[in-house]
């Protein structure tokens, strides 16, 4: 009698998560995802959209009711993004500390020589 053998495939577990340049940045497009790329990720999938107010709307709805959500929607509107798919492993920690902090005011006090 023969005994089966159980392989063992190793597993290639990568985080994904999105990243979006936004309007006023669309022409640096190629310095961010240099960036991107240089800091490990892969760039799975990239999309050039206008969003309308309604798809930001409903993009950004978790913000519904905060003083900033109008002008967000506005301004997320009013020109092409560009949306990543980045993938690396710790996607999403690694992603939040190339970003930054995402308070404005905790930004400048923390990264005073980054442009906004």
């Amino acid at each position: 009698m023969t005994e089966k053998v159980k392989r063992c495939h190793p597993k290639a577990y990568v985080d994904k998560t999105l990243a979006i340049i936004k309007p006023e940045a669309v022409k640096y497009a190629d310095v961010i995802e240099d960036i991107i790329l240089r800091t490990g990720f892969t760039i799975v999938n990239r999309r050039r959209v206008h969003m309308t107010p309604e798809q930001a709307s409903d993009f950004y709805s978790e913000h519904f009711g905060k003083m900033f959500f109008t002008k967000l929607v506005e301004y997320m509107s009013q020109g092409p993004i560009i949306c990543l798919i980045i993938a690396r492993d710790n996607a999403i920690t690694t992603w939040e500390e190339l970003m930054g902090p995402t308070n404005t005011f905790n930004a400048r006090e923390t990264y005073p020589d980054r442009h906004s």
